[in-house]
């Protein structure tokens, strides 16, 4: 991408064009428009899906970042992420990366091979591990594994990756939150927990274990668990909100963002947590089936775009401190 003249606060990749990406992008910036008057918007993607909501964006420092003329759209969704990411990781202080849906299975035809967002991302910014996290006002949910056929799950389980996920945590929560005792809960794999062995042996071999040599190594982090999942989500959204959990870690996909997805499903973002830079992301597909339609509800990337900017507002005055 080429130097500009300007320094983008906010960059947004919004998604498979054929999909409710640009409209739901559209819709949200109309909506935030208030409050986003003073920052400058980069849209890495082409205009022409935007043709028709141009009257809902009257941001005059919107400017588009074109894809290369007659590229398919699964090379256009990867060709923006790579190129937006890039311009982002350029002046990571200054700008926020937010991404709209993508097809998967369109973005490896492109010639992408990547499994969605989350290890593109990690391999344009060359960070060995990252960690994906479902989040609304209720909930906020890291993933020990994400992406990972269930049959592949408890082998994926290791002591390695619950001690990167709990460390990407506690760092979200320090670093985004601001507080300086992270209060973390497990989850458990199995039903009840494994029930001491009888329904599993995951929590007795390597969950267990894993928290409590975190928690060694990190004595001032308060980590509970592991818990049964079933009945875990119920109990903690009936605490009075200022004694809920910071972050609760799911061991696998569906374990975590059912419930997330469940309790406020307008109102929550993808973010990835151990980058180098701020990237969040709405939390549906691409519903290319109400695509063009002017049905798609703009909240998740409306509330994706305020977090972006909220969390990085907060990261500089973090380092601000830091500094003094």
């Amino acid at each position: 991408m080429n130097a500009h003249a300007h320094s983008y606060d906010l960059v947004i990749t919004p998604g498979d064009p054929d999909g409710i990406g640009p409209e739901v992008t559209a819709k949200a910036l109309d909506r935030l428009a208030p409050e986003l008057k003073n920052r400058s918007i980069i849209i890495v993607g082409s205009s022409l899906p935007f043709s028709r909501y141009r009257a809902l964006i009257k941001n005059k420092n919107i400017v588009f970042f074109e894809p290369p003329k007659r590229s398919s759209p699964g090379y256009q969704s990867g060709w923006a992420i790579e190129t937006a990411t890039q311009f982002v990781m350029a002046a990571p202080r200054t700008r926020v990366l937010v991404t709209g849906p993508i097809s998967k299975e369109r973005l490896q035809r492109g010639g992408f091979f990547f499994k969605g967002h989350t290890d593109f991302l990690a391999e344009l910014t060359r960070t060995r591990a990252v960690t994906m996290m479902l989040a609304n006002e209720l909930f906020r949910v890291t993933l020990v594994t994400n992406h990972c056929p269930l049959a592949d799950v408890s082998k994926n389980i290791t002591t390695a990756q619950i001690h990167k996920t709990l460390s990407h945590s506690c760092a979200f929560v320090k670093d985004l939150l601001g507080k300086k005792q992270p209060k973390i809960a497990v989850l458990g794999l199995n039903p009840h927990a494994g029930e001491n062995g009888i329904l599993g042996r995951e929590e007795n071999k390597t969950i267990i274990p894993a928290i409590a040599s975190f928690s060694k190594l990190n004595k001032e982090v308060q980590i509970g668990g592991p818990y049964p999942a079933d009945g875990f989500f119920a109990t903690e959204l009936s605490r009075p909100a200022a004694k809920r959990h910071d972050i609760i870690v799911a061991m696998y996909h569906d374990q975590g963002l059912i419930p997330v997805k469940l309790s406020d499903f307008s109102q929550s973002l993808n973010m990835t947590l151990g980058l180098p830079m701020i990237r969040t992301s709405v939390d549906h597909g691409t519903a290319f089936d109400i695509a063009g339609k002017n049905k798609a509800d703009p909240s998740s990337m409306a509330y994706a775009i305020q977090k972006a900017i909220q969390y990085q507002m907060r990261q500089n005055k973090l380092r601000r401190k830091t500094n003094e």
